[in-house]
């Protein structure tokens, strides 16, 4: 393969800005959110992470000024890859500050009580009439403390509990944060004591909740059910988690069985998919799929079998998703050689128009690229295919590198949120990928984690 010298330096160039720009979204104690329909003034607390540090009020880009427990989750996850590749002790020990923070401000989190809060909070007096409407109901504030607090998709940036209705419970937040978690260990971090507290509280509660119907991992309102993303990063996080299990041996052996029988259910042998939801209706595999299945292999990253990068019914799955997106977004009409469609979430999409998304386009790159990664495979044509929906990325990106969390379908123009953190760790997570298929493709090349990001 030739490999294009000007993508090679845009990757380069692209990483520099997601790392920074994903940085400035961790702690960001300088900042401040007043929502004054609701009378809060949110100042971040170290360890928060942003899921956008843009301030909007769906004017009408979406208030996404919270700390999501799946977002930081992939965040921090790539903090500690960060940390990995740092090439100097002070930009080493910075990740490491970062992901120490974050350990801390979770714990935080995991303590807090919705009765306590309710007994302080002047929240519901604070409201504008007109928006109390907005306000989730005391009794279900109440309840929040231990499991159904975990439940929790996300909190106010300083630390506090958010009071605004949103879609509720969802089970795979506490997964990603262990498996964040184990990610910062295998970089070389030693556990201390609050860091072991975490990752046993996580791995504790998706020992409990393995399986269990939930909200899915786009948070769409509506009747809980059983997701193929939510079981597969539980799977994952009881798998890499596994030398943690102790006395609780027996009932990980048995979730984790619970979990793969689960999963196996997700495949249509009439559609020859997996379904994104468990039963869901559909007359083609295309009513089935969504991309989220794409980000579940990758947050998994299960060494091999079902389920695995490797597994030909994933690949079915991903075909599928190609095969949707490159028909019904006019922005993939057409395309020129070298490039991959863009991808959005699913069929059914009308969020914000439901166009594509930049960390599911970049899955379908990263997948291409941990493929090329293992034995027997084409890494040649594997690099190719995920150059070509980086390629693809590179078209959609301005020449400032500012990633939003989609683009238009019709016009590949830049819309939802700005600055989306998960969207700048996910190109960071590909690129990293893409410098480790190179390297094992070609020893001449400059190892994994030359290139410094961060530094």
């Amino acid at each position: 393969m030739d490999y294009s010298a000007d993508l090679e330096a845009w990757v380069e160039k692209q990483a520099h800005i997601s790392a920074a720009a994903m940085e400035r979204a961790i702690s960001a104690t300088g900042l401040i959110r007043r929502r004054r329909v609701f009378g809060q003034v949110v100042v971040p607390a170290p360890g928060s992470v942003l899921a956008s540090p843009v301030i909007a009020d769906w004017d009408p880009e979406p208030d996404y000024f919270f700390h999501w427990v799946r977002d930081s989750a992939i965040v921090m996850r790539t903090v500690a890859d960060l940390m990995a590749a740092a090439t100097s002790g002070s930009e080493r020990d910075r990740w490491r500050r970062h992901f120490e923070n974050f350990v801390r401000f979770s714990l935080q989190l995991c303590s807090l009580d919705g009765g306590a809060f309710l007994a302080a909070s002047h929240h519901r007096q604070a409201t504008q009439r007109d928006w109390k409407k907005h306000l989730r109901p005391d009794a279900e504030i109440r309840r929040l403390s231990g499991d159904s607090l975990l439940g929790e998709p996300r909190f106010n940036a300083d630390g506090t509990l958010d009071v605004l209705r949103w879609s509720r419970p969802q089970y795979d937040g506490p997964a990603l944060r262990a498996l964040a978690c184990l990610t910062y260990l295998a970089a070389g971090a030693q556990p201390d004591a609050d860091l072991r507290r975490l990752l046993d509280i996580d791995l504790r509660f998706t020992l409990r909740h393995a399986d269990l119907p939930c909200i899915g991992p786009w948070e769409e309102f509506g009747q809980q059910a059983h997701h193929y993303y939510v079981a597969l990063v539980q799977l994952a996080a009881l798998v890499h988690g596994g030398d943690r299990a102790g006395d609780a041996a027996e009932e990980w052996e048995a979730a984790e069985d619970r979990l793969r029988a689960g999963l196996a259910q997700h495949w249509s042998s009439r559609c020859s998919v997996y379904a994104a939801i468990r039963d869901a209706p559909g007359e083609s595999a295309e009513d089935l799929v969504d991309a989220a299945q794409l980000l579940a292999v990758l947050d998994a990253d299960l060494p091999g079998g079902p389920h695995s990068v490797q597994d030909p019914r994933v690949q079915a799955t991903q075909a599928a998703l190609e095969q949707l997106f490159a028909r019904d977004f006019p922005i993939n009409h057409d395309l020129p050689p070298g490039r991959a469609p863009a991808l959005g979430r699913s069929r059914a999409d009308r969020y914000f128009g439901g166009g594509a998304w930049y960390p599911t386009t970049l899955a379908a790159a990263a997948l291409n690229y941990r493929l090329a990664l293992c034995p027997g495979q084409d890494r040649a044509a594997l690099l190719d295919r995920g150059d070509a929906f980086m390629a693809t990325v590179r078209h959609l990106t301005p020449e400032d590198g500012e990633l939003s969390e989609q683009v238009d379908r019709e016009t590949g123009s830049q819309t939802s949120a700005r600055h989306l953190t998960w969207s700048y760790a996910a190109f960071l997570g590909a690129a990293r990928l893409r410098d480790k298929a190179k390297e094992a493709r070609s020893p001449t090349l400059p190892a994994a984690g030359s290139r410094s990001p961060g530094g």
